[in-house]
């Protein structure tokens, strides 16, 4: 079996996040403050997330704190005849010649729904003119597992939305991934903030409550994004996780001080990393045979936050 570093202790990493908005859509604070919030935090990048308008602008950035290109997207359709929503992300992405990238402020009118089909070309159209495509909040869009399997072009899923889980307890999406993974789709996870409003500052607060944080080479938009595409990243609402990779024919992580750590494998069984006497684990391995479809990690806080790892393909590391 080949050793496979995933994310390096010994390399830096990248805080960010994904999904948030401002007084450009439907959010309560100007674009400056929400910008100032999340770079007074200590985090390294933001996307400026707000509904069918494109956020295209370097005016922000400097050494420490960049702006990612990027915005949400939705289409026309009701939830009382179709039970469902959809909104998808766009993140800036030249990795592909694009027909045409959005500009700064530019509006993307909603198509309005009539089949999956709908879905699919909006994927298509968000990628063709630019964009890494992430489908957002499954469990408070109340998507349906089969209909995500048969959408295509999209790079991951978000399995952890702050704001729903905080408001209305629909913001885990993590039964979602595992169906897609479990059905041989290779699809990260992505967790984030989708704050709208509220106290910025508050103990329980919309803002700074879902993250990822990104090995990438350097602390630039394209970077990022290639990193994100990749999946050298984890996302998190607590933990970190400092070093990720496959050793000796195990899966090897260390993090910050957690209550457990849980390996989910798929065909089969994983396992759990704890201590009986409820001591602090921050490093655990498990054994790689091939045969599991995949293998993911949750870093488990004593406070229930959670760090999830993005899957491991074991069959590839057999590949000669």
């Amino acid at each position: 079996m080949r050793e496979f570093v995933l994310l390096d202790g010994g390399s830096r990493m990248y805080k960010g996040n994904l999904h948030t908005h401002s007084t450009r859509s439907d959010g309560q604070y100007e674009p400056e403050t929400v910008i100032a919030a999340y770079r007074n935090k200590g985090y390294d990048f933001l996307c400026l997330s707000d509904h069918e308008i494109y956020f295209k602008s370097e005016a922000y950035d400097d050494g420490n704190f960049i702006m990612i290109g990027g915005y949400e997207m939705a289409c026309e359709m009701s939830r009382e005849e179709t039970g469902q929503q959809y909104h998808l992300h766009g993140l800036l992405d030249r990795f592909v010649e694009p027909i045409g990238e959005f500009e700064h402020n530019e509006e993307h009118a909603k198509p309005d729904y009539e089949n999956l089909n709908t879905i699919q070309t909006l994927i298509d159209d968000m990628r063709a003119r630019g964009n890494l495509v992430i489908l957002n909040h499954p469990e408070w869009s109340k998507n349906k597992p089969t209909d995500l399997l048969a959408l295509q072009g999209y790079t991951a899923i978000e399995i952890y939305n702050h704001q729903s889980e905080l408001d209305e307890a629909a913001g885990c999406g993590i039964a979602y991934w595992d169906y897609l993974l479990r059905h041989g789709r290779r699809i990260h996870a992505i967790a984030s903030d989708d704050a709208h409003g509220g106290a910025i500052d508050a103990v329980e607060s919309e803002f700074f409550g879902g993250w990822v944080e990104v090995q990438a080479d350097k602390l630039e938009g394209q970077s990022v994004v290639d990193a994100l595409r990749k999946g050298r990243y984890y996302s998190s609402n607590g933990p970190k996780i400092l070093d990720l990779r496959v050793r000796d024919g195990r899966l090897e992580i260390e993090c910050s001080p957690v209550k457990r750590i849980k390996f989910l494998a798929h065909p089969g069984n994983g396992h759990m990393v704890y201590d009986p006497g409820g001591e602090p684990v921050s490093h655990g391995s498990f054994p790689l045979r091939g045969g599991e479809g995949y293998v993911r990690v949750e870093c488990i806080g004593f406070d229930g936050s959670t760090a999830w790892s993005n899957a491991v393909f074991p069959a590839d590391l057999f590949l000669p």
